[in-house]
């Protein structure tokens, strides 16, 4: 396409897609702090509602990527970029008339499902205007919006609603969804339906070793951000903000990096520093007891995740034919989705049996999964193959 035949990353369709990204992530983490409060003090709601509102949110996320992944690919990227924003706008606008609770579990499936669309469609508009020479850099930049999004959504949301009042609260992330939208303008490219691209089911075979990987980073990924909280109280510490402040400052000085190291030198060696970061940060977790390894559990969370996750999608992307790309995108996502919400509910009912600090013992043999399977898929692979060659 022609973003690619650019060397400059930071070309006018990447930038307005980075900053459509950054504004509908902001919506979500947005709400991700302000909906809690607005269930128990304004719906009268309790902790299960809670759980049950942010637990439709992500099932409807896994029903919608794969479907998303492949109209990207058999519609044309901005059609389903448009449509999908726009729906997302008018689900975040309807808030406001959300009074009831069942009205409100209705309204989070289907925020779920534009959401799943939206940012399946966003990642896909990136994907394809990065130069491919750059594109580990580039998905890592695009990543950022994401990180920058989880600084300041929570941080605006409660700013916003101790200011104000819950109407207020959703207008102002009503707004933000527009500007979403209104960034849509400035992405001018074809990005028409390509051949190829209305065929094959709903998930991308040749990517699912790194799906799993995904998967299995995402169980936790979920381990962190569902229980740091509590794990916090329990060491004493009863502000856990400085965990997420140093994460997000962690994967926002990673990201970039682990894409220059893995265009100017391949991703296996930065990958097996993202496995080794990620899973020191569950044995931090396990032996610590103040805020010193808290905190230290945070950079390394940031650095191995940050990395991690980024290269996945590299790897994704450059595993298949650009008529597969909303596909794979969908697909990573999608495994993403389903690894969070298997951890959050698994690992919850484990840390209740064996407590927190147990169940990130646990977890740091569970990351190690997926950097067996990274291994056996592609490390060992291209040892093999390099053997081979030594013998011709």
């Amino acid at each position: 396409m022609q973003g690619q035949a650019q060397e400059k990353i930071w070309n006018s369709k990447f930038i307005f897609s980075w900053l459509a990204n950054f504004f509908a992530f902001t919506t979500m983490y947005y709400l991700m702090s302000t909906i809690p409060l607005y269930t128990t003090e304004i719906l009268e709601g309790n902790k299960s509602d809670v759980g049950m509102l942010f637990a439709l949110y992500a099932v409807a996320g896994v029903l919608a990527r794969p479907l998303a992944g492949r109209l990207l690919d058999s519609s044309g990227r901005m059609k389903v970029a448009w449509a999908s924003l726009l729906l997302l706008f008018l689900s975040v606008f309807a808030y406001s008339w959300a009074v009831g609770m069942m009205a409100l579990l209705a309204l989070r499936f289907v925020h779920g499902i534009f959401w799943g669309f939206s940012t399946t469609s966003l990642a896909t508009v990136a994907t394809d205007v990065i130069p491919v020479k750059r594109r580990g850099e580039g998905i890592g930049y695009f990543g950022l919006s994401m990180s920058f999004a989880m600084l300041l959504g929570p941080w605006l949301g409660l700013t916003v609603l101790h200011s104000f009042d819950y109407d207020v609260m959703f207008l102002v992330v009503s707004v933000i969804a527009a500007l979403s939208c209104a960034c849509l303008l400035g992405i001018r490219y074809e990005g028409k339906a390509v051949k190829g691209g209305q065929s094959g089911g709903f998930l991308e075979r040749k990517i699912l070793p790194y799906a799993t990987i995904v998967f299995f980073m995402a169980v936790g990924y979920s381990a962190i951000l569902s229980f740091i909280v509590l794990f916090s109280q329990e060491l004493g510490i009863e502000n856990a903000s400085i965990f997420f402040f140093v994460n997000a400052i962690a994967v926002i000085i990673s990201r970039p990096c682990a894409g220059k190291m893995a265009d100017k030198h391949g991703p296996a060696g930065t990958m097996c520093i993202g496995f080794a970061t990620f899973f020191l940060t569950f044995i931090c977790l396990y032996f610590a007891q103040g805020l010193e390894m808290l905190i230290g559990a945070a950079l390394l969370m940031g650095i191995g995740f940050g990395i991690l996750y980024s290269l996945c999608f590299v790897l994704s992307i450059n595993a298949v034919a650009p008529a597969r790309r909303g596909m794979a995108n969908g697909t990573i996502l999608t495994a993403f989705d389903i690894g969070f919400s298997v951890g959050s509910m698994g690992l919850g009912a484990v840390s209740m049996m064996m407590g927190l600090r147990s169940m990130y013992l646990l977890c740091a043999g569970i990351v190690m999964i997926p950097w067996v399977i990274y291994y056996l898929h592609d490390m060992r692979g291209q040892q093999s193959k390099a053997d081979l060659l030594k013998t011709i």
